[in-house]
């Protein structure tokens, strides 16, 4: 017993001699963060109302093949969608994309089943005649601002169904949502808004 006590008292004074100094803290930055994006020719994202009350973005498979990953002379291009020195097969970037307004056809038909199993709701009204249609805002078509035009009132709208219209318009029109809103109904139209927090 006497030997085991020795030991331990002793193991950390030869523990603590085996050259190891104490450093300091050293600063690194922020934690890393990961940005995850659909292919937007592959998947939509659509923003729904989630059990807390803030926005849910939902991805929809949009049921295309993938391309194949080579072009026919194997031609690669950068494509900065999924950030820098990243490079795509050129015939990749040939497919088509899902319409802005397709994508509002899918948020204005609320969540799908496994959507609203994982919580989703929407604030948007049901039963709106006519889709949502995108334009140009300000600037003209390459300027990062857009009006959408829907076929009810807006000036009553509950702050959650604006924020889901301008999320989903903005993700739809830009990979990294980058895109101001102005959100138009037959009542006028509400200040211009982008979808940051």
């Amino acid at each position: 017993m006497r030997r085991r006590t020795v030991a331990a008292l002793l193991l950390p004074l030869v523990l603590a001699g085996c050259g190891i100094r104490e450093t300091d803290v050293v600063e690194a930055g922020g934690a890393a963060t990961v940005l995850v994006q659909p292919v937007p020719e592959d998947r939509m994202t659509l923003y729904f109302v989630g059990p807390d009350g803030r926005m849910m973005p939902m991805v929809r498979d949009t049921g295309r093949p993938w391309p194949s990953t080579t072009s026919p002379a194997g031609e690669t291009v950068p494509y900065d969608g999924f950030g820098p020195e990243y490079e795509i097969s050129a015939g990749a970037l040939r497919r088509e994309r899902v319409t802005t307004e397709k994508v509002l056809a899918a948020l204005m038909a609320g969540p799908v089943d496994r959507e609203a199993a994982a919580g989703a709701t929407t604030a948007l009204p049901q039963g709106g005649k006519g889709a949502p249609r995108v334009e140009a805002g300000p600037g003209g078509p390459s300027a990062r601002t857009r009006r959408l035009r829907v076929s009810f009132p807006v000036q009553g709208l509950p702050e959650a169904a604006v924020r889901q219209l301008v999320c989903t318009t903005a993700f739809a029109e830009d990979p990294t949502g980058r895109t101001e809103v102005t959100v138009t109904g037959p009542d006028g139209s509400l200040p211009a808004a982008g979808c940051e927090g």
